[in-house]
């Protein structure tokens, strides 16, 4: 097995919290997973690493990286400024096949019994739109930052009510992409993006060592 696919299967598993944020990353476990050694697992963590999504400090080892709440507003921040300039090339290119794969991946989220089915489908959505646009620069950034927060977006969906608005939102995004408008496509996508970004904010609690001087301060 390639170090390069290795690394998709720990991202896999990253996304659908198999491997939580802070979680170690402990290379003879891994190599023993996927039944290589342990060379090819040092690479795929050294190519997450260099995503981000992992880190690897000296003496230490690598772990799943977690986010802070700055860092969750800015990968939503980064979307915001990216994704809803690609609404135009979505509904330029859009082919009825994608519009076909769009509305399964829409009714599987809208008929998923859980969450894990529905944050896979959401996924899928987004990463359909991003290679509808024939930029893969573009979709590359795109996926790097989907794949980043989705193990926090599933907070969202499952504990911050975003569900039904999220499903509102992908069949709006259809319609709109069906009815050539990337204004309101693009609109629907800030939208959607900024109810997300803002939920999490709230409900983010970003644990901090304690003060023991902090009465003592100005």
């Amino acid at each position: 097995m390639s170090p390069e696919a290795i690394a998709e299967l720990i991202r896999r598993a990253v996304r659908e919290k198999v491997f939580a944020p802070g979680t170690p990353l402990i290379q003879e476990d891994l190599a023993q997973r996927f039944g290589v050694s342990r060379s090819p697992v040092r690479e795929a963590l050294r190519i997450l690493s260099s995503e981000g999504l992992v880190l690897m400090q000296p003496g230490e080892g690598a772990t799943v990286r977690a986010l802070s709440r700055a860092d969750l507003e800015e990968i939503y921040d980064l979307r915001l400024a990216l994704e809803p300039l690609i609404a135009r090339s979505v509904v330029a290119e859009s082919r009825p096949r994608d519009l076909a794969s769009l509305e399964k991946l829409e009714g599987i989220m809208s008929s998923a019994a859980g969450t894990d089915a529905w944050m896979r489908a959401n996924f899928e959505f987004h990463r359909h739109m991003y290679g509808m646009i024939g930029r893969p620069r573009t979709e590359a950034i795109l996926d790097g930052l989907l794949s980043a927060v989705q193990p926090y977006s599933q907070e969202n969906i499952e504990q911050l009510g975003g569900r039904q608005t999220a499903d509102d939102e992908h069949r709006l995004m259809i319609a709109a992409i069906r009815a050539d408008d990337p204004e309101a496509l693009a609109q629907l996508i800030t939208v959607h993006l900024r109810a997300a970004r803002d939920r999490l904010a709230l409900a983010y609690e970003e644990t901090e060592a304690p003060d023991p001087l902090r009465m003592l301060r100005p």
